[in-house]
């Protein structure tokens, strides 16, 4: 049941994400995907090496840790995230933020009680909640400091 769980989220996860890389700024998308790629890996191994929560069923058995969530789905929820948050003020990134992060903590709780592809040792689900609420708002604010920068070299190239 798990196995066939998680190559359903890899195939939902692939199709996805060729949908969000066909809308404008491309660009911004991969810069995204990739960031929020980036520091998921990074942060999930630390929180398996520390034995907070473990992954007793994985599509990749070489790695202790979901390299499916951590390298497509956390990315592309984060790719939804941007995208929606897109030139929108703090209280419209910080309210979808909340949600985006509520809906992934829901969902976790029910793949944790339900199946075995998430174990909690030490972890608790207000710690997902926090987490990946800081984690959309870590990328975002990225995202908006690389556009920043962008934005001024391509002004002040100009001049």
């Amino acid at each position: 049941m798990e196995v066939i769980l998680l190559w359903l989220f890899l195939i939902l996860g692939l199709v996805l994400l060729c949908i969000s890389f066909k809308k404008p700024h491309l660009k911004d998308w991969l810069l995204c995907y990739l960031t929020a790629a980036y520091f998921a890996a990074f942060l999930g191994e630390l929180v398996v090496y520390y034995q907070m929560l473990s992954y007793p069923v994985r599509l990749f058995p070489l790695f202790q840790s979901s390299v499916l969530y951590e390298h497509l789905l956390l990315p592309l929820v984060c790719i939804y995230y941007y995208q929606s948050s897109y030139n929108k003020g703090i209280l419209t990134c910080l309210l979808k933020a909340l949600l985006y992060s509520s809906v992934l903590a829901a969902f976790e709780i029910l793949l944790e009680k339900n199946t075995d592809l998430i174990h909690y040792i030490s972890w608790y689900w207000y710690y997902s909640l926090t987490s990946l609420f800081l984690f959309l708002l870590l990328v975002r604010s990225l995202m908006w400091l690389m556009d920043d920068i962008t934005g001024k070299r391509e002004n002040s190239s100009g001049s």
